[in-house]
């Protein structure tokens, strides 16, 4: 009986051993360990204030855009409901009367709301009649304001009592400032007045006390505004 031959083993192809793996495998293990360990891992609070304190350093303008968009996401207040009020100027007086709110009638005291007084210092060059650049400022704003509110107007200016030439001196400085309000101003020449006595002394004497200007040391200038009462 003939002895059965031995089968000759077909040689492999060329190639790598079946338990390696390629370049391409190991990248793709890599990317889905770090895919992974970022989705379900988180950073400690500290670590996290650390890099977000990083990137404000670096990047100024990525920690500025986000403020800006804490901001737009803040809660809006609601509306609420509004209540008439009992009180205020909700209510008309009319409909509510007057009661002890309001007086019916008040006096009408033109000395203590109309009465402009300033130190002459502050208006004049030392003991003279000329206006300092203070002075012409200070009338400018006068007369911007008297502009609006057109009406009669005594000047006057005042000081001491017992100093000779103070009176003369007074009407000097006053006749100063309505030729500046007059001649620089272009206001009426009509509406103005001058007067040596003061209007704060007159007060004074009426109700009895010592007057304003003999309490002071320094010399005042006044303007007045009368009341349209009192030249219609």
């Amino acid at each position: 009986m003939a002895r059965a031959g031995k089968q000759v083993e077909e040689d492999e192809a060329p190639g790598a051993p079946e338990w390696m793996v390629t370049f391409s495998d190991c990248m793709t293990l890599l990317l889905t360990f770090f895919v992974l360990l970022l989705s379900f891992s988180s950073f400690d609070d500290k670590a996290f204030r650390k890099l977000q304190m990083i990137f404000m350093e670096d990047m100024p303008a990525v920690s500025q855009s986000d403020e800006l968009n804490r901001d737009a996401v803040l809660p809006t207040e609601q509306i609420q409901t509004t209540f008439d009020l009992t009180e205020g100027s909700e209510k008309p007086t009319l409909l509510k009367g007057l009661g002890n709110n309001v007086r019916e009638e008040t006096r009408v005291d033109f000395r203590s709301r109309k009465v402009f007084s300033i130190s002459s210092e502050k208006i004049f060059w030392g003991n003279g009649t000329l206006i300092s650049a203070e002075g012409r400022r200070i009338m400018t704003t006068m007369a911007s304001f008297l502009e609006e509110i057109p009406s009669r107007v005594v000047i006057c200016e005042n000081g001491p009592a017992g100093k000779g030439g103070a009176e003369q001196l007074g009407l000097s400085r006053a006749w100063a400032v309505l030729e500046y309000l007059t001649s620089s101003q272009s206001l009426d020449k009509n509406w103005f007045s001058v007067s040596a006595g003061s209007t704060l002394a007159q007060e004074g004497l009426r109700s009895g006390g010592p007057s304003r200007t003999s309490l002071k040391s320094e010399r005042t200038l006044e303007i007045v505004l009368l009341e349209r009462s009192i030249y219609d």
